[in-house]
This record gives C-alpha cells, structure tokens and sequence, in this order.
C-alpha cells in the first residue's frame, strides 16, 4: 500500500519547481520544511543576495516546460508510518519525458509522465544567488499532502530537491503518513555533447536520507568540468562533477559529507549523462543553445539531490 501512497504523492506533486500550492504568502510553511532564516543560509552558504526574484524565475517556468525533452529523477526514498517508520525505496529509470517507478521490493510498476502532471504556481522565497543561479524555496498543501522545495529555475531548465508528507492510502493495510524524498530536473536538451573542453558553475541542493539529520536541507557548489581527454572531436570526452562546501542550512553547520564527486561520466549523443546505480549515481543533460546550462539528479553518500549550473 506504501508504493501507491508515495506514487501518487509524486504524481500529484512531481514539479514543485513551481509547485502546487493554493497560493498565499511565504510566510511559516507547513511541515515537512519550516520556513527559513535567508541572511543566514547566504552567510553559510556563500551566497550573494539573490540576482532575480524567485516570482521572476516563475514567470519563465511555463515557458522551460513547454520545451523540456528531458526529465530526470531520483530514487525515491520513503517511510511510512511517521518518522522512522518502515523504510522502503522507488527505484527510477528515465528517457525523455517519462520515468518508470518500480518499488523495491515489490516490483510495482508506474509511470511518471511531464506531459501528464499539473503545474501550479504558489510563492517561492528567494533565498540568494551564485554564478547567476538563484536558489529558491517553497512550502505548500496540496490534495491533503504537505510538499517543501529547494531549487532552482533556469533559462533551459530547473533543478530541485523535494520533501512530501501525505496520508497512506487509508483503507486495509494502511501504515499511516508517507514521507518521501527525492531529487528532480528537466530541461530542454542541447541535442549533443559538448564539442570542446567547458566548465558549468552553479548549485546543488540536497537532502540525507537516512540517519538523525534525515529530511534536513543541504546546499553546496556545483562545479562540472567537460574535458577532451582524446581526439578533438570529443570522442573519448568525459564529464567530472563535484559538490563541494556542502553545508546543512537546518542545522546551520558544515554536512558531515562535505564533498560528492562523480568522475569520467559519459555523455550520450543527445547531450545526456549517467554514471552508477542507485545509491551512487548520476543522471542529468547539458541544456540550451552552446550547451548553456546543466542540470541532473544525484545520489552519493546516502545524499539524494539534484543540480543546476551555468557555462563559464
């Protein structure tokens, strides 16, 4: 019953990128995520005061959606019951716009689908900015579950960390409130791998899912070095991604993993990228004209996350 419960919550909420909300100020937001002391995650994050409005990020959010060929999620990582209630995991597998999610154990099967989920506007708090990527965050209810978000929109596509708490299926079997985390993105693909050595500079947003500090923000630097080891016509190239400075912004202190790197990932023909499997992996694509943007989801040292930068 669980799978179901935690499905249906992603369907419901899978982009709250903008997300599903009622509307309202961005005052106290409910659980999973309380609201936020801004000037002291920019202190402890390194961040600039924010570059452009989080409501200014919204209002190109249709816009990315309606091009994005491209979306990328995470395992999906649930308790049910309340906290610390039994555990369990949506295992993902994405191409294109639509992603399968397969409970483990279990083997239910679903789909997730961008053409086929709601879009809602509601009122993002900007938190602060870095290399022209303004972070943002936003609580909500919608259809009786609690959503919390942290994240990014950017010219070609749009990053976020999730957090959702609903009620179980209520009926047989029914094991109470699900909480589940995840990572997300999407975007419009730049059609192809770089063709020459780049580096993208930006953010990542995630969240530890197991431990005490379960469910609690974190943030770092993104930096993701494209490098022509062999041949100038990029074959043999490969991608180099590191998450450092990576700070709890809850707990207001360094994260006890203070780096995640991924090394050598390969580059598909249509400008994505993947590298592991669940538990330690990568998934994500170079957007935009030039190969302007990247943007993916990870998982590492018990981290669920996701990413956004820009070219430099």
């Amino acid at each position: 019953m669980r799978y179901n419960s935690a499905c249906s919550l992603a369907l419901a909420a899978l982009l709250p990128l903008a997300a599903c909300s009622g509307g309202g100020g961005p005052a106290p937001g409910p659980a999973p995520w309380p609201s936020l002391d801004v000037e002291g995650i920019r202190e402890l994050a390194g961040l600039s005061a924010q570059v452009e409005t989080a409501e200014a990020q919204q209002e190109r959010n249709l816009d990315i959606r309606a091009r994005a060929d491209s979306l990328f999620l995470s395992t999906m990582h649930g308790e049910s019951g309340g906290t610390g209630g039994p555990a369990f995991r949506l295992l993902t597998r994405c191409g294109g716009t639509r992603c399968t999610v397969t409970e483990s154990p279990g083997g239910a099967v679903d789909t997730i689908e961008l053409a086929n989920t709601p879009l809602r506007q509601g009122a993002p708090v900007a938190i602060g900015s870095k290399r022209g990527v303004t972070l943002w965050w936003e609580a909500s209810t919608h259809t009786g579950a609690d959503l919390a978000s942290l994240g990014a929109w950017l010219e070609h596509g749009s990053f976020a960390v999730l957090n959702e708490i609903g009620p179980g299926d209520e009926g047989p079997g029914d094991e109470g409130p699900v909480d589940v985390l995840y990572g997300i993105a999407l975007g419009e693909l730049a059609g192809s791998p770089p063709t020459g050595s780049a580096t993208w500079f930006g953010i990542m947003a995630g969240t530890p899912v197991t431990g005490d500090a379960r469910g609690e923000r974190l943030v770092g630097d993104a930096v993701l070095t494209w490098d022509l080891r062999s041949g100038s016509d990029g074959s043999g190239a490969s991608l180099d991604v590191a998450f450092g400075g990576i700070m709890n912004i809850d707990r207001g202190t360094a994260h006890a993993v203070g780096t995640v790197s991924f090394e050598s990932v390969a580059a598909g023909p249509d400008g994505t990228f993947a590298a592991g499997v669940a538990g330690t992996r990568i998934l994500g694509g170079f957007h935009g004209p030039g190969h302007a943007e990247a943007a993916g989801v990870f998982e590492h040292s018990g981290i669920v996350g996701a990413f956004g930068a820009t070219r430099r």
